[in-house]
């Protein structure tokens, strides 16, 4: 940590930066504590908003609303909560709508999803862009929509992945919060593309800290993310050494984030994994200020009368 010389610490070019971060629904009671330290830790950074995850499978389903209902009342930062389509009957996937309505939630990311077995339902939503379409029909939702500076491993082609962005945007969508990515011209040539595609709503890089590298190359084969070989090798030189890696994690993330910065970039989604640490670190090391809540003002203790006072002593009355 101690090479890496950033131009931006200390300085408070943070306070320009628009930030948000995603969360998932807790599985355990260790997980939920887990969450809403979380959630307390990035308050402090007063970021655009969070988003939350969504299972839309079984008993998940309602504990991913009960969480995101949960965030949203209990958290004074936006929260936006995930909503897919695939596999679900147009009815199903409304009336999740209409549940984040009635409980105040009016952010959505708004996703196909992982398509499932069996027959798709005659009267689902053929994809995001006509969920958003939906979406809008019941209220007037913020809604972000997905991007994939490496295409959607499911699109024909680039081109049409990039297109298929558009129409997402036509149909309403105000953002979209990229897949992760750890070579910034990866994202610099897909934003120059869509932009002359014609899309000129906000494309907002997905930062993903490495928590654990392994884990991050699974995550990258499974949605065609690539990891650089020489950083996947650094990492994995330090694999019995946690503090080096932690340290390696912060640079990378805030190299990442700063070379974008020199390109205009100002907002950035963090993908936290319910872990505060590494995204609040590179958040600060680009100059975020932390707001920390007021001290209340000091409550006077009231005066008491002597002969009033419990056998006990003062303590007995504090």
């Amino acid at each position: 940590m101690d090479k890496l010389v950033s131009k931006y610490r200390g300085s408070r070019l943070g306070d320009r930066l628009k930030l948000s971060f995603e969360y998932f629904p807790p599985k355990s009671v260790t997980m939920e504590r887990r969450l809403w330290r979380t959630v307390g830790q990035l308050e402090l950074l007063n970021p655009s908003f969070f988003t939350v995850t969504y299972r839309a499978t079984g008993t998940d389903r309602q504990q991913s609303m009960d969480t995101i209902a949960a965030v949203a009342k209990e958290s004074k930062i936006p929260t936006a909560g995930h909503l897919t389509c695939a596999g679900e009957k147009r009815e199903e996937v409304d009336k999740v709508a209409r549940f984040f309505r009635e409980n105040g939630i009016r952010r959505i990311v708004a996703l196909r999803g992982d398509a499932r077995d069996g027959a798709p339902p005659v009267d689902e939503y053929a994809g995001a862009a006509e969920l958003v379409e939906g979406l809008l029909k019941i209220a007037d939702f913020d809604i972000s929509v997905a991007a994939y500076p490496e295409t959607h491993p499911l699109a024909l082609s680039e081109t049409d992945d990039i297109n298929y962005l558009k129409r997402k945007f036509d149909a309403g969508a105000r953002r979209a919060l990229t897949q992760f990515f750890f070579d910034p011209d990866v994202f610099l040539r897909f934003r120059d593309k869509a932009q002359r595609a014609g899309i000129d709503k906000p494309i907002v890089p997905g930062i993903l800290p490495i928590h654990d590298i392994e884990r991050v190359i699974a995550f990258g084969e499974r949605c065609g993310a690539s990891i650089p070989t020489a950083l996947a090798t650094r990492f994995l030189r330090l694999k019995d050494d946690p503090r080096g890696q932690y340290h390696l994690a912060v640079e990378q993330g805030a190299l990442l984030c700063e070379q974008l910065i020199r390109e205009g970039v100002d907002a950035f989604h963090f993908y936290t994994l319910n872990q505060t640490d590494l995204s609040f670190a590179v958040c600060r090391q680009l100059g975020t200020r932390v707001e920390y809540l007021p001290m209340p003002a000091k409550i006077s203790q009231p005066s008491v009368n002597v002969s009033e006072r419990s056998s006990f002593g003062v303590d007995a009355i504090q």
